[in-house]
């Protein structure tokens, strides 16, 4: 993969068992999460600040560190929460390297597998790729 493609991932996930009652069912998420994603070309670093505004709502902010080109980017995220679903989108602006910035989006899609872990799938759309790109993904609270 280019690394122009440099992807804004995320953070939060949604359910893949519902019915599931954990005993961290309802747990707050508002905190520090880091994840990283390894690209062969590139690895990121994704440290995202979640506020959970009720019961059901999640806002908040991230950045992300590329190595090895050293590049940043940051965004804002916004999404939903419902018991152990967490479901959240990304919007952020990265730099494509000809001095114009790139709109991505991304979208999570997972479950909170305890109080201080989020596993799931993020999906990954920018404004210069012709395809998307979707993968796993795990969320420690830091």
């Amino acid at each position: 993969m280019p690394a122009k493609y440099i992807l804004t991932f995320c953070v939060l996930c949604g359910s893949m068992f519902p019915a599931l009652a954990l005993p961290w069912s309802g747990t707050d998420v508002s905190g520090l999460w880091t994840s990283v994603y390894d690209f062969d070309v590139v690895v990121e670093t994704m440290t995202a600040n979640i506020q959970q505004v009720d019961e059901e709502t999640i806002v908040g902010s991230f950045s992300v560190a590329v190595e090895p080109t050293g590049d940043e980017y940051s965004g804002i995220i916004f999404g939903s929460i419902n018991g152990n679903e967490v479901k959240a989108y990304y919007l952020g602006f990265r730099d494509n390297g000809a001095g114009d910035s790139v709109i991505a989006i991304s979208y999570t899609d997972g479950t909170l597998t305890d109080k201080d872990t989020i596993e799931g799938t993020f999906y990954y759309q920018d404004a210069n790729s012709l395809e998307g790109i979707s993968g796993p993904y795990e969320a420690t609270r830091i």
